[in-house]
């Protein structure tokens, strides 16, 4: 009596295991792509046997028959074709892991929580983000008054801030100067009233305020305050941007600097700047962080914002008022104390 041979299935896989070897799917993948076993040993530098062992160990493993030996050229059973379109997906997704993983290992930081002033977040703030990407695999900006990043500095929201506001009576922090501008005037461009003094000035037109809420507002006021010139005026604002298109509307004047002005650029049509008259006052843009905590990271922002001052800042500026050439003083040269 003749025997008939039969074709043992592969056992069946133990349930609720996940030892697929990636590997083995690169293989398995491999095979459905090259069209057969000897072509994809010949693509991996492999002996075909190796690549049979490894369809089988796989087979194995999952309990199921992934390819259709009885015909040729050999072809996926509805097994193979699911594996097949999972497995694409899994070694997609274990090679972008690997890149990630490698590119964050590279990075200094996970995050890193910036805190800008406006004027610096609008203007030259892209640029610095731009080259701060490489410090951190995220990074994270805040805009706004100054007041508010002092506070969510000091609860750790935020990791670095540039800001006007030096915190200079907080102890354990590291400060790089980054810039200091001199306030300025901004009239309207018609204005053809007296100019010689502050005094003369606010005879002729209302003084339109920053907000006593910012710390550039409390500065403003505190050098009138010195020059004993209660200048009239009955619009305040938060932004600079609003300030600037209120003096365009011939609404009034105002004391700003020259950040202020380039992230006003869209009214400056309508505004003429001048020197201020007078004795002078400036603010510095400090980079500030807790000391020892960041290694070298804040010096850094601090470069990549005197670099973009330099090359994006001061063309712009100097083309809306060439006397602002020399007036802005960067990096160490900033170290003078603003008043």
């Amino acid at each position: 009596m003749s025997r008939k041979t039969i074709q043992a299935d592969p056992p069946a896989a133990a349930p609720h295991t996940l030892d697929l070897d990636l590997r083995a799917l690169e293989i398995f993948t491999r095979i459905t792509d090259s069209g057969g076993m000897t072509q994809a040993a010949q693509q991996l530098g492999l002996t075909q046997s190796a690549v049979s062992q490894t369809v089988a160990g796989l087979e194995a493993q999952l309990g199921v028959q992934l390819f259709d030996r009885s015909v040729r050229p050999i072809a996926l059973t509805p097994a193979g074709t699911l594996l097949k379109t999972r497995a694409e997906v899994i070694l997609r997704e274990a090679r972008d892991a690997v890149i990630a993983v490698r590119q964050t290992g590279q990075i200094a930081l996970p995050n890193l929580n910036l805190g800008m002033a406006d004027s610096v977040a609008a203007t030259i703030g892209p640029s610095i983000v731009a080259r701060t990407r490489g410090l951190a695999a995220h990074v994270s900006v805040y805009a706004g008054l100054v007041p508010a990043h002092r506070s969510e500095f000091l609860s750790r929201a935020r990791d670095v801030i540039l800001s006007p506001d030096a915190l200079e009576d907080e102890p354990k922090l590291e400060r790089h100067p980054m810039l200091r501008e001199p306030f300025v005037v901004i009239l309207p461009a018609a204005y053809t009233g007296p100019q010689n003094s502050l005094a003369a000035i606010a005879s002729a037109l209302e003084l339109i305020r920053f907000s006593a809420r910012s710390l550039i507002g409390k500065q403003v006021e505190r050098h009138l305050r010195r020059l004993k010139l209660d200048a009239a005026g009955r619009i305040e604002l938060d932004t600079a941007d609003a300030m600037t298109a209120m003096v365009a509307a011939s609404l009034g004047w105002a004391i700003t600097t020259p950040l202020c002005i380039l992230q006003s650029a869209s009214h400056m049509a309508g505004v003429r700047c001048m020197p201020l008259p007078g004795p002078s006052f400036s603010r510095t843009i400090t980079v500030i962080a807790r000391a020892g905590e960041l290694g070298d990271i804040p010096r850094q922002i601090c470069a990549f914002g005197v670099d973009a001052m330099r090359t994006i800042a001061l063309p712009r500026l100097e083309s809306i008022a060439p006397w602002l050439r020399g007036a802005i003083a960067l990096g160490d040269a900033a170290q003078t104390v603003a008043v």
